[in-house]
């Protein structure tokens, strides 16, 4: 397994894979830090800076980590599809290593962008200068709420990519969720929409909300508050992942190549 990892490090370098990734990380820095801190809200944006974060920033996670998690499985899986090597792989590995191998390096890269990600959005707040120090145990658990979604989201990526030469099929399939999952925030009616949908995991996760706030009085009466989340969101997320993995290998392995 480790030769294989090492291999599939290897060829990552030669696919601009990292550096696609970290693009994608720094458009969605830009996307959730760009706005204006020292207009007529400054005073509430500094003293409530670091909840605000965990308020806006599930938006811009459920835009631009599944579309990072779309493209790094396929890029991951579509050198080996175009140029026909997985015959040729097989001949040397067996196919449930090569499965394992190309998730885990994909896997490992999601969380890095992660936590680049979650280390950047501190080191910003603490520089504009938001009030008092960051709620460390509050962004541990914004880490995760993060982390749990991208990695299952990336799990169900791979087994499409691996499955299907054509990379057309999961970069749309990527897409179209990403847009249901995105709908399914701005439907606080349909909490089931969010809470079962895999792209909707990261509103279902989000635990900060914003009160108050109206287009008269603005921020003059708004404060956040922590909400609860579902315990089985959790678990439903737990189950996703361990039943994209099983049957996506279990597909790869009987494929016809």
């Amino acid at each position: 397994m480790i030769k294989i990892l090492k291999c599939e490090l290897l060829k990552m370098r030669h696919r601009y894979v990292f550096l696609t990734s970290l693009a994608i990380v720094a458009a969605g820095l830009v996307f959730s830090l760009y706005g204006n801190y020292s207009g007529t809200n400054a005073d509430f944006i500094m003293k409530n800076g670091w909840v605000m974060m965990l308020y806006q920033l599930p938006l811009a996670n459920g835009i631009f980590f599944p579309i990072m998690a779309t493209v790094v499985a396929s890029r991951l899986a579509d050198a080996e599809h175009k140029a026909s090597a997985f015959k040729h792989l097989f001949t040397l590995e067996k196919r449930e290593k090569i499965y394992d191998a190309k998730l885990i390096i994909g896997i490992v890269l999601m969380i890095l962008c992660v936590l680049i990600y979650w280390a950047v959005v501190l080191v910003f707040g603490t520089f504009i200068g938001f009030e008092g120090a960051p709620p460390m145990g509050m962004y541990l658990r914004y880490l995760a709420c993060v982390m749990a979604p991208t990695v299952v989201i990336y799990i169900f990526q791979h087994g499409l990519s691996m499955l299907f030469k054509n990379q057309a099929v999961s970069f749309f399939t990527g897409v179209i969720g990403t847009f249901a999952g995105l709908f399914s925030m701005f439907l606080p009616q349909l909490p089931l929409l969010r809470q079962l949908l895999p792209w909707g995991f990261y509103g279902a996760m989000q635990f900060v909300g914003l009160f108050g706030w109206t287009k008269e009085t603005r921020y003059a009466d708004a404060y956040f508050e922590i909400m609860p989340v579902e315990p089985y969101v959790y678990i439903i997320a737990a189950m996703y992942a361990i039943l994209f993995y099983a049957v996506g290998k279990y597909l790869f392995c009987r494929k016809e190549i």
